[in-house]
């Protein structure tokens, strides 16, 4: 099921439950459906705390990432990271590419990725492989 078919499913499922909870609420009365809406508000205001919660986790960036910032590199980056096996990057010799300058960028903050691979504000004349947390072997050839 795509995101946006569950997405439509979750509208549809929580607009039917606000006005089945608004009919509810209307039937038993004013005094009844305040104690209800406070109960209601509660449990809302919990479950909004625990997916804010879930959500600050989710954003944290993974501290063994890999990168590519404010870089000019012509003739391809190659990323590999995690794998279970065998790793085999093969390379086609081409003319030479002479990046065009770029301005450095700003420096990384303090601390930020000092336990990650990271290209950063560099100006890069050939291939730029990083590899990291493989299971097996890593081979990098060369051909013409």
């Amino acid at each position: 099921m795509t995101a946006k078919t569950q997405a439509w499913i979750g509208g549809v499922v929580a607009g039917t439950a606000l006005v089945g909870l608004a009919v509810y609420l209307a039937v038993v009365g004013l005094d009844e459906a305040d104690k209800w809406a406070s109960v209601l508000g509660l449990f809302v205001a919990l479950a909004g705390l625990a997916v804010s919660v879930a959500g600050a986790r989710r954003e944290r960036p993974a501290s063994n990432g890999q990168s590519v910032t404010d870089s000019a590199i012509n003739g391809g980056v190659t990323q590999v990271s995690g794998t279970g096996g065998n790793v085999r990057i093969t390379r086609r010799s081409a003319r030479p590419v002479v990046p065009s300058p770029v301005a450095p960028g700003t420096p990384p903050p303090a601390g930020g990725a000092g336990d990650g691979q990271r290209v950063h504000g560099s100006i890069v004349s050939g291939p730029v492989d990083q590899v990291q947390g493989t299971g097996g072997d890593v081979d990098i050839e060369e051909g013409p």
